[in-house]
C-alpha cells in the first residue's frame, strides 16, 4: 500500500534503537526523508548508516531545549521544510507512591512531557506555512490505565494524550493532525530492561508470564507493528483522523478495565 510518504520530511525523536528506529525504518521504506535524533552517538551512527542515505542523524538531548533547537535547525537547514514529527523518546523510574525525588520527577517530566512541547512548539509554525502536518505523539496504555510502580511514567504519558488532543482542536484549521499511538508491552530494549531489573534470574520467563497474564493475545508486541500504525497516521490515507489515541496492546488496556 503506498502511503504517498515520498519525499516528506519527518523528524523523529529518540530513534536510535527500538521503536523510534522502527518508524524510522517503516517511514524510510514509504519515501520519506527522516531526522533521526537520539543521546548516543554511536548507537545512532549506526542507526542512520543501517537506514541508508534517506536518514540523517542529530546528537540531541531532547530533555533540554537548547539539543530540540539544534534538531530543528538542522532539520531546515538540510531539508527546508518538516512534515512530520513524531514524539517517541521516553524514560520511567521505578518507584512506589511519592518516592521519587523532585530531580527524578524533573528529569522524567522533561523527558516525555516537555520534550513534546519544545518539539511541537518549533514544528508547528514550519507546518502552519505549508498547511499541512502531522504529529504523532508516542504514549503508552499506562496513560490511560496506570501500572503500579511506575508512577513519573504513568502520569507523564496521560499528560501526552491530553496535550495531544488539545493541540488537535486548535491546529485543525491549519490541516495539522494530531494523533496518539499507545503501545502496550512490546518487544524492545526498554522492556528488556526492566524485566531485567525485576527477575534477573528469568527475565525472559517473567515476559512470558507477564504476557499470558495481562494481553488476550498472549504475547508482547512487535516494534515494526507499532510502527505501520504511526506511518499510517503520518500519511494522507489518515486524513480525516485527528484528536485520536490508539491503543495498540493486543487487547490489554480492555482486560485491565
Amino acid at each position: 500500500m503506498d502511503l504517498g510518504l515520498k519525499d516528506r520530511v519527518a523528524v523523529i525523536t529518540g530513534a536510535s534503537y527500538g521503536l523510534g528506529e522502527a518508524m524510522a525504518q517503516c517511514l524510510v521504506k514509504e519515501g520519506a526523508h527522516v531526522v533521526i535524533c537520539a543521546r548516543g552517538e554511536e548507537q545512532l551512527a549506526r542507526t542512520a548508516q543501517a537506514l541508508g542515505p534517506q536518514a540523517l542523524a542529530v546528537k540531541a538531548d531532547v530533555s533540554q531545549a537548547a539539543g530540540i533547537q539544534t534538531l530543528f535547525d538542522t532539520t531546515v537547514q538540510q531539508f527546508g521544510k518538516l512534515d512530520i514529527l513524531v514524539n517517541n523518546a521516553g524514560w520511567y523510574h521505578l518507584s512506589q507512591g511519592l518516592g521519587l525525588s523532585d530531580e527524578e520527577w524533573q528529569e522524567n517530566l522533561d523527558i516525555n512531557l516537555f520534550s513534546v512541547i519544545r518539539c511541537s512548539r518549533l514544528a508547528i509554525p514550519l507546518m502552519q506555512q505549508q498547511k499541512w502536518g502531522r504529529i504523532i505523539n508516542i504514549s503508552s496504555i499506562f496513560g490511560k490505565q496506570p501500572n503500579a510502580g511506575l508512577i513519573d511514567y504513568n502520569t507523564t504519558k496521560a499528560a501526552v494524550i491530553s496535550l495531544s488532543k488539545t493541540l488537535a482542536d486548535e491546529l485543525a484549521k491549519d490541516n495539522i493532525l494530531v494523533n496518539v499511538v499507545c503501545p502496550g508491552p512490546t518487544q524492545t530494549p526498554l522492556w528488556d530492561g526492566l524485566a531485567k531489573t525485576l527477575n534477573p534470574d528469568d527475565p525472559d520467563g517473567m515476559i512470558n508470564d507477564f504476557a499470558a497474564a495481562n494481553i488476550p493475545l498472549g504475547r508482547f508486541g512487535r516494534p515494526e507493528e507499532i510502527a505501520a500504525l504511526v506511518a499510517f497516521l503520518c500519511s494522507e490515507r489518515a486524513s480525516f483522523i485527528t484528536g485520536a489515541a490508539y491503543d495498540i496492546d493486543g487487547g490489554m488496556v480492555k482486560n485491565m478495565g
